[in-house]
């Protein structure tokens, strides 16, 4: 929504809701699916999850799956046009990275941050113009590809257990960690450049500095060595500035 938002005024409203309700479904089945591909490792990781807890069965999960992206794809036909092949190549992509792509190194982590990226572009395709999305695609690839590695540290014992290949299991949480901060410097770079490139004005540059010291802050917070309590803020960290970033290109009002 927020991307139809930013490109689009005034905003072509059906197939945007249309695009939305899809990217909510195409997310839904590929969680489930996941889940149920990820079973023995959440047993050791995330063991209150609905399926290693017993409250959900793999095939119930499995049918949730199915019927949640069947639903995203019959969304994304009503939206029409190029909006559909995005839901296709999203529900073709997840299937893909549960199955086989998370579980290559490095791979697995800038497939899911592109993915989750490219739901802000989805709101450009439905209203015909996807240019002025471009810095916020690579903001939010960065915060996700920064949370998808603070995920894989979280997450180090199970996926050893079960020969998962992460960027924590094969270099450790220590070095995992320090790419995670690299990511963070590197998204406050790209936060700051549009307001001083002068494409965005003053409301960009209020939301953008709150950005900054959330990101700031938490560069402080992870000189340290990477705890649980760490590792789940800065998560939300990053998860905040990937929304306060939308929030800051639909206020900031464009220069150029």
């Amino acid at each position: 929504m927020a991307g139809a938002l930013i490109v689009g005024r005034p905003l072509s409203v059906a197939p945007t809701v249309f695009a939305a309700a899809a990217a909510l479904a195409a997310v839904s089945g590929a969680n489930a699916l996941n889940d149920c591909l990820d079973r023995e490792a959440d047993a050791v990781n995330r063991p209150g999850r609905p399926i290693p807890s017993g409250r959900v069965s793999v095939g119930e999960a499995a049918i949730v799956s199915g019927v949640a992206y069947a639903l995203a794809l019959a969304l994304g036909a009503l939206a029409g046009g190029w909006s559909f092949m995005v839901v296709v190549t999203w529900v073709a992509l997840t299937a893909l990275y549960s199955v086989s792509l998370k579980r290559v190194l490095v791979v697995g982590n800038l497939v899911a941050a592109a993915l989750t990226a490219s739901i802000v572009v989805l709101g450009g395709v439905t209203q015909g113009k996807i240019g002025p999305l471009a810095i916020p695609f690579v903001m939010a690839f960065l915060a996700n590809v920064g949370r998808e590695i603070v995920k894989d540290i979280e997450d180090t014992e199970g996926d050893s257990r079960v020969g998962v290949m992460t960027l924590a299991t094969r270099f450790g949480p220590e070095r995992a960690y320090t790419i995670v901060r690299i990511v963070t410097v590197a998204l406050m770079g790209v936060v700051a450049a549009p307001y001083f490139a002068r494409i965005y004005g003053l409301g960009y540059a209020v939301v953008g500095g709150a950005i900054e010291l959330v990101l700031g802050w938490q560069l402080v917070l992870s000189s340290r060595s990477p705890d649980p309590v760490d590792l789940r803020l800065h998560a939300r960290a990053l998860k905040l500035a990937m929304v306060m970033g939308l929030v800051a290109f639909l206020v900031g009002g464009v220069n150029v």
